[in-house]
């Protein structure tokens, strides 16, 4: 039996957290809001808010459309009351795949730093309003990290990232003298669960890390996990594992992020989702990866 790896592509959708961070931290199971994509061509994942309008949702995320085979960067505006995208607009395309566009606020301009690890290095841009672009880029570190967040802990900027593996947690501090962060301390976990999920957040006082859990595979669920100083360093101590509520039948998630009291998630599922269910128990019952 040949089947078409093609027909059986993941895809993402984007939903919104009801309750926001409180349902998150609760004992109870949370729900969500899944976003519409009208656009059958393209997904939208890793997604960050960047505003908030009584009708509208701003968002940043990672386009992917399945003719052009890379990321890249969207704006994307969600009608509030239907939940529906209404349009996109595509900030930032790259020769490499682009995804993660993580926003930086400071003194009421916009930064934007996506993952472009392929380029052994990390930039910031400025988002343009008026122009609808990601411009002036500036290199912030000498390693091509995935997944980074900076962020002020403990008292002190800070970037976190990926540069090693899923096991690793990599942390970066501010170098005045040379304008760039540079590397301090990795944080291992045993499993592959340290890659980050999103921002690193505050909640009621601590620190908090979305890291991805990947020890089934890419995307397939989100820790929240607590960061402390210890020995002069920084350590996680997981505290709840987060997975797509079991009414709709998602593979996994693997962002999280929150911004004017909205928690915006994405979760994976089948391009074509009985099709793929299918696939599974072909491949569970002959043994196939």
């Amino acid at each position: 039996m040949k089947l078409s790896r093609s027909f059986f592509h993941k895809t993402w959708d984007l939903a919104f957290v009801k309750g926001g961070m409180d349902a998150l931290f609760s004992d109870e199971s949370f729900d969500v809001d899944v976003v519409e994509n009208p656009f059958k061509d393209r997904w939208f994942a890793d997604p960050f808010v960047l505003d908030v309008s009584d009708d509208k949702i701003f968002v940043l995320a990672e386009e992917f459309c399945y003719s052009i085979g890379k990321g890249r960067v969207a704006k994307l505006t969600i009608n509030r009351r239907t939940m529906t995208i209404e349009k996109y607009t595509i900030l930032l395309e790259c020769p490499t795949h682009i995804s993660f566009p993580n926003i930086l606020r400071s003194d009421g301009r916009v930064f934007v730093y996506p993952e472009n690890c392929r380029t052994g290095k990390l930039d910031i841009y400025e988002y343009d309003m008026e122009q609808e672009r990601l411009v002036a880029p500036k290199k912030i570190c000498n390693d091509g990290l995935w997944d980074a967040s900076i962020a002020n802990v403990f008292g002190k900027r800070k970037l976190f990232g990926g540069c090693q593996s899923d096991y690793y947690l990599d942390v970066y501090d501010w170098d005045e003298s040379i304008q760039v962060f540079v590397p301090v301390q990795s944080i291992e976990s045993k499993q592959k669960d340290n890659r980050l999920a999103g921002s690193v957040f505050e909640y009621k006082g601590e620190v908090y890390c979305p890291t991805q859990d990947c020890t089934q595979g890419y995307g397939g669920g989100v820790w929240l996990k607590k960061m402390v100083q210890e020995d002069g360093g920084l350590r996680l101590v997981p505290v709840k594992k987060l997975t797509p509520p079991a009414k709709y039948k998602k593979l996994g998630m693997h962002t999280l992020n929150e911004y004017k009291g909205l928690v915006i998630i994405d979760l994976k599922d089948w391009k074509h989702p009985l099709a793929g269910r299918i696939y599974n128990t072909y491949k569970y019952i002959t043994g196939k990866k």
